[in-house]
């Protein structure tokens, strides 16, 4: 199974975010955008995992967000990775006081001691991932219509991390919670 640790921004914060991808959706090609309920931003993509090893996932995963406390973040800002020549995913940028940086830091270190490689944490919410090269047209319209949102803001609670499943679909990735674990062992 398809396995990741991640922040779920709430129902309030999803729906934000989806509001905001449906305008820039309005304005571009391209772009296959995630669905509502998939907007999340990833501490650690484990991959493909033997079910056997989920429960020594889950203890490593609560021992290092018991030593986290609770803390806000803001969704604020938009880009691209890996640029813009070679633009394969679309995101918003989050911001906090370095919390949340520690956090992603220590699940990735987590994760690593377990044998699951990571790259460095990049703190971020991926909103869509582009179907193909974009033509130079697609490209002016998406930055255009990611400027227009670049210094919106909205902040949410992190009190909880979720070890998620993912199911590949032809209609795209479909989630599932297997595990949450609350910042501070609350």
């Amino acid at each position: 199974m398809r396995l990741f640790l991640a922040i779920d921004p709430g129902e309030e914060g999803r729906r934000h975010v989806a509001g905001i991808v449906e305008a820039i959706r309005a304005t571009t090609s391209g772009i296959r955008w995630l669905r509502e309920g998939n907007f999340h931003l990833t501490l650690a993509f484990l991959g493909e995992v033997d079910e056997s090893r989920v429960p020594e996932i889950s203890a490593a995963a609560r021992d290092a967000t018991a030593r986290h406390s609770p803390f806000s973040v803001a969704i604020t800002g938009a880009g691209v990775f890996p640029d813009w020549r070679k633009l394969r995913v679309v995101w918003f940028g989050l911001k906090d006081t370095g919390a949340l940086v520690e956090l992603g830091n220590d699940i990735g270190a987590m994760s690593a001691a377990l044998g699951f490689p990571q790259r460095p944490f990049r703190a971020h919410l991926t909103i869509g991932r582009t179907t193909g090269p974009l033509s130079a047209e697609q490209k002016v319209s998406l930055g255009k219509a990611l400027a227009s949102h670049r210094e919106a803001s909205y902040p949410f609670g992190v009190s909880r991390v979720l070890l998620m499943r993912s199911t590949l679909s032809p209609a795209g990735s479909v989630y599932s919670e297997l595990g949450s674990f609350p910042l501070g062992g609350a």
